[in-house]
Order: structure tokens, then sequence, then C-alpha cells
């Protein structure tokens, strides 16, 4: 379908739709972790945009890092030294794990860009931690403010957040066309989509969908019908290892990634205080196994299995990925007490890392549809 390539478009020009936003004066704020209000950046119409990697050699990062750090963080930080990212404004994190947070402080040390902020982020959903986010985000509010020489408004803060879950519906729907028996649209094509909804403005996405939306019924070429897989595990920024899963018999009808329904799952509910409904909605989402309520994620990825279909999953772990290594065991322990085979792919976010595990992923596919 030719609006798929339009998707496609924006993450392989993710760069120059960057630039030419700053072009029009508006700023542009990097960020990585999917506990950044998105809806706080829109509203002082700026472009959030999402820090992504490249599968590439990352030589110049290798004499900052250790051979032991995650490669995703690695990736995004060489990008970085080579002034992919120099066109940023800014650049806003979150504590999700000890590389991210580390590489915060190189990226704050070794670029040029002018603004940066840490959004300290509870690991915990308490009304404590409740209370404290919401100070954290106002913090967050001003310091745009201050820095950018603007006012945020709440008028555009609601805005923002009508903007966004319209959003969020519309990747909704998009997910619904998976739970058919005979899916309209493969993992790899959902991924582009995902991803490109954090690189470009959410109005453009939101009329990008709806066109979709409306010509997909009609579609002539359906993907192939496979082993019906969720995916989980660390950053993928890539469609590269769906490519793999989808040429070898397999096809992903659902996932649990920060690159997925993580991000865009739960919507921000109508408040008269919208920073406080901000700060819930993000305190609240699909857990990622950084934080303490495992229970919930765990939750959410059986739902997804008996929503859609799920024969099996696939857990891919970014080599040296700490919350996802340490979740992986007991994830698995718990989906194969329900009788859900899942396989654990252990990988680096290089082209090297991602040849190897085609044979181990056609193996795992053969054997599910082996099973009775």
């Amino acid at each position: 379908m030719r609006i798929l390539q339009s998707f496609r478009n924006i993450l392989s020009e993710r760069h120059d739709i960057a630039r030419s936003w700053k072009n029009q004066n508006k700023p542009v704020i990097g960020w990585n972790s999917t506990y950044t209000p998105e809806e706080i950046i829109h509203a002082m119409d700026a472009l959030p945009v999402r820090i992504l990697g490249s599968t590439k050699p990352t030589m110049l990062a290798d004499a900052y890092l250790p051979r032991n750090a995650c490669s995703f963080a690695r990736s995004t930080f060489d990008l970085a030294l080579r002034s992919s990212y120099a066109y940023l404004d800014g650049f806003v994190t979150s504590n999700s794990c000890d590389n991210f947070n580390k590489t915060y402080d190189l990226w704050r040390h070794c670029t040029k860009i002018p603004y940066f902020h840490f959004i300290n982020t509870p690991h915990t959903n308490t009304q404590k931690a409740h209370d404290f986010f919401h100070q954290e985000i106002t913090r967050f509010k001003e310091s745009l403010e201050e820095t950018f020489k603007t006012t945020i408004t709440n008028k555009k803060i609601q805005h923002s957040i009508q903007l966004c879950n319209e959003n969020r519906d519309l990747l909704k729907k998009i997910y619904d066309l998976r739970k058919r028996d005979t899916p309209l649209i493969n993992g790899t094509e959902t991924l582009e989509i995902v991803l490109s909804s954090m690189l470009t403005s959410k109005s453009e996405h939101n009329t990008l969908l709806k066109q979709l939306l409306k010509e997909i019924e009609t579609r002539i070429d359906p993907p192939k019908p496979g082993v019906r897989l969720l995916i989980t595990g660390s950053m993928m920024g890539t469609p590269d290892l769906l490519n793999i899963i989808e040429s070898v018999g397999g096809i992903a009808v659902a996932d649990d990634l920060c690159t997925g329904t993580r991000y865009f799952w739960t919507l921000v509910q109508t408040d008269k205080n919208p920073i406080k409904a901000i700060s819930k909605r993000y305190l609240n989402k699909i857990p990622s196994p950084s934080r303490y309520n495992w229970e919930e994620r765990v939750s959410h990825i059986k739902n997804m299995i008996k929503q859609f279909n799920v024969e099996a999953v696939i857990n891919f772990l970014l080599k040296f990925c700490d919350t996802h290594m340490f979740d992986a065991p007991l994830l698995t322990e718990e989906l194969k007490n329900q009788g859900i085979h899942v396989l654990n792919v252990e990988w680096e976010h290089t082209r090297s890392g991602i040849a190897p595990i085609k044979n181990r992923i056609e193996a795992f596919i053969e054997t599910i549809k082996g099973v009775p």
C-alpha cells in the first residue's frame, strides 16, 4: 500500500523533518524515555522527537563507553557525537535505567545542545509518588517556559492532550486490525507506524492514520499468515528483527514494547488540572521492567495474548540491558505456567547482532507449528 510508504518515509527522513520544523523558528526537543510528557513539549509549539539509534558501528561512542554498556544507548550517543542530532534545541530524559542516566551526562558534556532537563520519575505509583511527579512535571513546564521565553497555558496543554489522545486512539485501531484471523497489517508495518508517530507532528500523523484506516479494508496485498507472536523486551528502534520473524513463518500480532503498546496504550483523562492529569497518566501507564509494579505489565501481556490470539512469545533482550535481563526469568516462568511458549533472544543493536539470530527464530517458529 502506498500510504504505508508515508510512515517509512518519516522514519528515513526524520532528521530532515526535524530540521524543517526548526527552519520555521520552532524548537525541536529530543526525548528518550516514554515517561517524558510530550504534551508539555507540544503545548509550547515545539516538536518532540524520540531519539533513535542506528545499527551502524559506534566507533566514536566506544571511546567513552565500556563494552558492557547498552548498545542502544551507545548508538544514540554515537549519533550525537557525529552531530546527527545537532539540530536539537533541547534534550529531555528520565531515570529509566542506569545506561540512559549516565549517557545523559555524556550528552551534556560532549554536545552543544543548549537545553537539558532531567525528569525524576518515581519507580512506584503511590499517592506520595503521584504528588512528587506532579511537581516534577510542573518543574519541567516552568523550565521550558523560562528557557524558551514562552507561556504554556492550560488551554494549550488541553489542546495537546486532545491531539495526543487522538493519536493513541487511532494507533489502537491499527492494532485492532491485527486481532483478525487474517491480520490486515503485520508487525513490521505496525512498528514503522508507531515509531513514525514519535518523529513528526501529531496532527500530520493523525491525518495519515485516518487515511490508512480508510484504505486498508480494501488492501489487495495483505500480509502472509503465520504463527501469531507477541513481541516483548528491550528497546526496538528498527524493524529489522520483525522483518526476520515475518520472513520465516511468523507474524507479530501484538507487543509489549516501549516503541509499541507501552508508549501509547493509555490515555490522559480530562481534568480541570491538565498537568495533574498528564502526570497521573504517565505514572500509571503500562510499566517498564524498571518499575516496581511488575504484575501490571504481566497482566497487560496476558490480556494481549488473549485478545490477539497469540500462540507464542519472543522476548528480545539487548545485551547488558539489566532491567529486562532481571525481568526475563520471571516473565518466562509466568507465561510458561500459562502454557505459552517463550523464546528469549539476546542481541545487540548492530547489524552483526541481528543476523545470527535468524536460525533460532526460524527453529522456534517451526516448533510452534508442530505443536498440536
